[in-house]
């Protein structure tokens, strides 16, 4: 491995370490007291918090076209250019990533809400299915040139339809990401957006469609702990932990997200058939239960394979 001489000078003096990042986080905090930005942040929490944007008539401006969102971005350069000239070797003091096409910047989190800018470099993509999540976004171009569509799912039908956008600076875009997505499809010049993301506050699930006829081609848990739960069931699963499936079977029965109550439900199946059996139809029984349908289908489907179920729902559960 080789590690540059400035890295390695560096590496030998925690001061100088210290001090780098003291500056970087010196130039983040006169960016956020900034005028304009303090304000523009302070809204920031009462949307987090659930206030529409109308409500917040800074954020409104910056992404109705009344004001340039360029100010956030413009202010941001110049206090870490600044900072970078005299510490190179100092890290950013915000969430941010690149994949090698797609860079993005975390300037400001709270509650719900985010504040993220946004970068595309120069290319084309192809798609051939959309996600939508359950939040709302508005998205402000800042610079460069490209062109997308907007993709929009009707729930009732299952249909997709695309609308096709030029993405310039001043554009601005609303999603309801639940049923619409934007996406880029080429970039002739480095898109900058400055995109203000919000959840739901109780987030149903996250589906990906296939674009040629709407299908279904992937679900998994909107809110990011019923999502570790799940993950936590399937691991369990995985590890044989008959000794879990009593919990299983009550997270299954009990109300809450739907999905890591499906999940609860097929590891207890597979852990302890007859507890399982058990949960999977009372929940089939419970008319008003978004599961019942599924739960119902599913007990009709091993009934058929495996007669000799129907006895185990008769048996007191071992718990």
């Amino acid at each position: 491995m080789r590690i540059d001489p400035a890295i390695a000078a560096m590496r030998r003096e925690p001061a100088r370490q210290r001090r780098a990042q003291a500056e970087m986080i010196a130039a983040g905090d006169a960016w956020r007291a900034s005028p304009g930005v303090a304000g523009l942040l302070a809204e920031l929490e009462r949307f987090g918090a659930g206030a529409a944007l109308g409500e917040c008539a800074l954020l409104e401006a910056a992404f109705d076209g009344a004001a340039s969102p360029r100010a956030l971005a413009d202010g941001l350069c110049r206090r870490f250019v600044a900072a970078l000239a005299g510490e190179p070797m100092g890290q950013l003091p915000f969430r941010h990533g690149f994949n090698g096409q797609v860079s993005t910047l975390l300037l400001a989190r709270s509650g719900r809400a985010q504040l993220i800018l946004h970068a595309r470099e120069p290319g084309e993509t192809a798609y051939a299915s959309v996600g939508c999540s359950d939040a709302i976004r508005y998205e402000a171009v800042l610079a460069g040139t490209g062109a997308g569509q907007v993709v929009r799912h009707d729930p009732r039908s299952g249909r997709i339809a695309a609308q096709a956008v030029a993405l310039r600076p001043g554009v601005r875009i609303e999603l309801d990401l639940s049923r619409e997505a934007l996406q880029v499809r080429s970039v002739e010049r480095r898109l900058v957006t400055v995109r203000l993301h919000r959840f739901a506050a109780e987030p149903g699930p996250s589906r990906e469609y296939r674009l040629a006829d709407g299908t279904v081609l992937h679900q998994s848990a909107g809110d990011i702990r019923a999502s570790r739960h799940e993950m936590m069931l399937a691991l369990l699963g995985r590890m044989g932990r008959g000794d879990a499936a009593p919990v299983m079977a009550e997270m299954a029965r009990e109300p809450g997200d739907a999905s890591l109550r499906w999940q609860a439900l097929r590891e207890c199946l597979a852990l302890d058939t007859a507890a399982g059996f058990r949960a999977l139809g009372e929940v089939a029984r419970a008319a008003a239960d978004p599961l019942a349908a599924s739960a119902g289908a599913l007990r009709a489907q091993l009934l058929e394979a495996h007669p000799q179920l129907l006895a185990l729902e008769d048996r007191p559960c071992r718990a």
